[in-house]
């Protein structure tokens, strides 16, 4: 790969115009010229990046006795008789979803893509912070990103890996200066750092016994459990058509999700192109606390997709399960780097998952449901294995 050979590529305008529309444009000005000369004076990434380096800066000055380790949290809900996952960290949400072939009604975002554009997106935040600190101006920046297919044939869980980032980005940096930022934002990057180590997260069931015999009141089905039977029958149905249905190899380019940064540093994360997730940074670090970290993200997609692969897994099983929320926690250490903490890592650590559970099967059939739900997770691999990423950048030009 030529990661120094720059150049403006169809692909990237393509995808600059399909960011465009997914913003949205009011078109309230019959003139053109009148709108640009309005907007003239708004405020830009430019401006954004001069005052995160001021942030920034006030951040690394402060003691790391001053500064204490936290614990990051997110909580997954299984709806009920929707079935689809609730993601709550902090005082954000939003909700995850399969299609109907899964059993799903497609209400909100695949866990697998979301992951992605979270990795994207930790990666834009610093990279940005790697320019507001080199005081080099950035005026648009987007990161797609996407797994590839194994160099060397595996035996690993079928999931997103091998993750290959495009740097989309209108600066007038050098092309070595925009190469020196894509290596610093990697090797700053929590959430990238976390997902190339091999992780082992353990999962603690709290179980609750729930009566075999289910109440139903009215005529309405309501409650997990029929959500699971109903979703056997899309995974069984799905199976067979999979025994009748060509292997194909992929070929061509691959379009993943992205994350684009926005004048206030504000990142929009963009999933199978219509659904959009915002993540954002507390004021410390230079952002406005209007979307839940990339850090906080990280963990809550291995909670959704262990909700969602646990319920497909309860399918399969034909298990009565009538709730099912699945918690997880790690640790982030703000004084990392700092002097007297070299050596502590700037990844989340000591990560663990709760799953919390009530059903009237026994308990050693749970225990061997979420075995089961855990060599195949998707996410669960992908921190259990070690990553790789490669990036190329391309540049663009600002409308």
């Amino acid at each position: 790969m030529q990661k120094n050979k720059y150049i403006i590529l169809a692909a990237a305008l393509a995808l600059n115009a399909s960011i465009a529309n997914a913003q949205g444009v009011l078109g309230t000005f019959k003139s053109a010229k009148k709108q640009a000369i309005l907007e003239k004076n708004a405020p830009s990434l430019r401006n954004h990046l001069k005052a995160r380096k001021v942030a920034l800066e006030a951040w690394n000055a402060i003691p790391a006795s001053e500064l204490q380790p936290v614990t990051l949290t997110a909580n997954v809900v299984a709806k009920n008789r929707a079935g689809y996952r609730e993601l709550r960290v902090r005082e954000f949400h939003y909700i995850g979803d399969c299609g109907y072939g899964d059993g799903g009604q497609d209400a909100g975002v695949e866990t697998q893509t979301t992951a992605a554009a979270v990795f994207a997106s930790d990666l834009a935040d610093s990279y940005i912070n790697q320019a507001a600190l080199a005081g080099i101006d950035i005026d648009s920046l987007t990161i797609e990103i996407h797994g590839q297919p194994d160099k060397v044939p595996t035996n690993r869980v079928k999931y997103n890996r091998n993750f290959l980032y495009t740097i989309y980005i209108d600066s007038p940096a050098s092309d070595a200066e925009l190469e020196r930022l894509a290596q610093l934002a990697e090797e700053n990057s929590s959430v990238v750092s976390l997902i190339k180590q091999a992780v082992t997260v353990p999962v603690n069931i709290v179980y609750k016994h729930s009566s075999p015999e289910r109440k139903v009141e009215g005529a309405t089905l309501a409650g997990l459990r029929e959500y699971i039977h109903g979703k056997r029958q899309a995974k069984l149905a799905a199976q067979e058509a999979a025994k009748n249905r060509p292997q194909t190899e992929r070929k061509g380019p691959v379009t993943g999700p992205w994350a684009t940064v926005f004048p206030n540093g504000v990142r929009q994360l963009t999933i199978s192109n219509k659904y959009h997730i915002v993540h954002d940074n507390p004021a410390y670090l230079g952002g406005t606390n209007l979307g839940l970290t990339s850090r906080e993200n990280a963990l809550g997609v291995l909670g959704t997709c262990l909700t969602h692969i646990s319920e497909g897994q309860a399918a399969l099983l034909d298990l009565d399960i009538d709730s099912l929320r699945v918690q997880v926690e790690g640790e982030w250490d703000p004084r990392a780097g700092r002097k007297g903490f070299e050596n502590v890592p700037i990844a989340p650590q000591n990560l663990r998952v709760t799953l919390y559970v009530t059903t009237p099967e026994p308990y050693s059939v749970i225990r061997k449901w979420i075995d089961q739900t855990e060599n195949v997770c998707p996410m669960y691999n992908v921190f259990k294995d070690t990553q790789t990423f490669e990036h190329k950048i391309v540049r663009v030009k600002k409308k």
